[in-house]
């Protein structure tokens, strides 16, 4: 894994290369770029080598705070978080998540965009021109949309809301374009739709996240954090973990948290990331799947998830030894275990737990693990 974890916290493994699961290990900004480094040197004939290019850089920060564009601002409350990533910021909550990235369009230009029905043509607050966009993405986005895809899809509702009161010289109205898996085209999209609100004078402090270059310093200053520097990203986490009782589902497996017992998951509307269930001092990773686990028999309703490891995968990891880079200086690192389930490679549900006196804890969350149907209630899964 590419943290160690002290007092449930993760923390970073300085380390240039692949860990032991065949995954690269998360890297500061200067870490990449010194490992780059390294790497190219490796490469006898560049012009065989095909790489792909770096992630771009993400930045994030929990509310509450405020977001501007032109006129617009938004703001980012308490229990929400900011994402930025290129020409892309999202507002993400456990309920959705919105996403916004400039538009240009012409004035004449308007009403096709707009598509045949006037009715989805309205004013927000300001007021402002908003509309329901049936047209193409702007073209710069295009490599930022893997990391912020969510309501960008072919055939989802979008909109999009003047940001500018001044037509720019070029005849062309700045705009943003607004994206959410929330949307379906009724009245309740505007709603979400009314969060931005056109003030000529912006709030004291607001964050302009567009008009800065991305990795620029001044994003930094602004109390953004790059997703690089924070295992527990905002972009992917909520500010405090759950505490039980109560009950969390991932890809069709659930189990009851207990009291006592904590878990920090990935944002319901999201669940892209990692999930950390934490009891009696251990810590165990648990990685989704991707899809929803399946019961090996689909008639038999009391089957265990844990029947699919006889085609999946239990791998115990031995301790690599004391100090760095495994482990803070003097101390050994543990020993771990692997647990797969699934059947398709690199689509498996795994969970990651220390081995020795701590395995009780992971192994003990393995035997409660039940498999759940997509309109579990107690899943409360939102998108």
């Amino acid at each position: 894994m590419p943290y160690a974890w002290i007092d449930g916290v993760p923390v970073r493994r300085k380390h240039c290369g692949k860990a032991r699961d065949g995954r690269r290990w998360a890297m500061t900004g200067l870490e990449k770029t010194v490992c780059a480094a390294l790497l190219a040197s490796l490469v006898v004939d560049p012009a065989a080598a095909t790489r792909p290019p770096p992630p771009p850089d993400e930045f994030g920060a929990h509310g509450p705070l405020a977001v501007c564009h032109g006129e617009l601002s938004i703001g980012v409350r308490s229990g929400e978080a900011l994402h930025v990533v290129g020409p892309i910021f999202r507002i993400i909550s456990d309920d959705y998540l919105v996403a916004a990235t400039p538009l240009l369009l012409p004035t004449m230009a308007l009403g096709a965009a707009a598509g045949p029905d006037r009715r989805d043509m309205f004013a927000l607050d300001g007021p402002t021109l908003a509309f329901r966009y049936s047209g193409a993405l702007p073209e710069d986005i295009g490599r930022y949309l893997p990391y912020a895809r969510e309501g960008f899809g072919a055939g989802a509702v979008r909109y999009a809301i003047q940001s500018q009161s001044d037509v720019a010289p070029a005849g062309l109205v700045p705009m943003l374009l607004v994206a959410s898996p929330a949307f379906d085209g009724s009245d309740a999209d505007k709603a979400i739709l009314r969060r931005f609100a056109a003030d000529r004078v912006a709030p004291v402090g607001c964050i302009r996240p567009l008009d800065r270059a991305p990795g620029a310093a001044g994003t930094a200053v602004a109390g953004l954090v790059n997703r690089f520097d924070d295992p527990l990203f905002p972009g992917r986490y909520p500010p405090h973990p759950d505490a039980g009782p109560g009950y969390t589902c991932r890809d069709g497996i659930g189990f009851a948290l207990r009291a006592g017992e904590r878990i920090r998951r990935p944002w319901k509307s999201l669940a892209v990331g990692d999930s950390y269930y934490m009891a009696d001092g251990v810590t165990v990773s648990i990685t989704g799947s991707g899809t929803p686990m399946a019961r090996v028999d689909r008639a038999d309703g009391a089957e265990h998830p844990a029947g699919l490891l006889h085609q999946t995968n239990l791998v115990f990891y031995p301790s690599r030894g004391v100090g760095p880079p495994y482990a803070p200086p003097g101390v050994r690192e543990e020993g771990s275990w692997l647990v797969e389930l699934g059947t398709a490679q690199g689509s498996r549900f795994q969970i990651r737990f220390p081995a020795g006196d701590k395995a009780r804890v992971g192994f003990g969350l393995v035997e409660r693990l039940e498999f759940v149907a997509a309109d579990d209630p107690r899943c409360d899964v939102r998108r």
